[in-house]
């Protein structure tokens, strides 16, 4: 009596070796662009902190009815070390470190001050770019005016 086998579960080796072949081609193709994009991101969510911390900079400075800074972290020779929102008697917020990011001053400027009227004290150009140069990365421009609202765009500061 002859006993049917069921037929072999699995794959076989030559198929398998074609799959892992067509993942590493796309790993391969997706990784620049992948690091592209978190870089981007980067970017995008130190200028949102940012911004943030200037909106919340403002509105107590209006609120209390006196100035409030945003400066740099106590013993910080740049503004990716970290600011924090203060009235000198009150923190009001405060940012750790960015780690693989450039933030700059125009005018080397370690704190900017918001009278009670919501104006800042004088005009500041913020530029958040990478701290090392990735192709497609765009950097990101956050200004100030004398009347205190800030502005984000893309692209450097001019």
């Amino acid at each position: 009596m002859l006993v049917k086998r069921p037929p072999p579960r699995g794959f076989t080796l030559i198929e398998l070796m074609t799959t892992i072949a067509v993942l590493t081609v796309l790993a391969v193709v997706a990784v620049p662009s992948f690091r592209e994009f978190i870089a981007n991101q980067r970017i995008r969510n130190a200028s949102f902190e940012l911004m943030s911390a200037l909106m919340l900079a403002r509105s107590q400075a209006i609120a209390q009815n006196g100035d409030v800074r945003l400066k740099m972290k106590t013993g910080a020779t740049s503004w990716n070390e970290g600011w924090s929102v203060t009235d000198n008697t009150s923190t009001f917020s405060s940012q750790e470190a960015l780690s693989s990011l450039k933030i700059t001053e125009a005018d080397d400027q370690s704190a900017i001050i918001y009278g009670r009227d919501g104006r800042a004290t004088g005009a500041a150009k913020f530029s958040i770019e990478a701290s090392t140069p990735v192709a497609g990365v765009k950097a990101r421009c956050i200004t100030i005016g004398l009347g205190g609202q800030p502005f984000s765009s893309e692209g450097g500061c001019t």
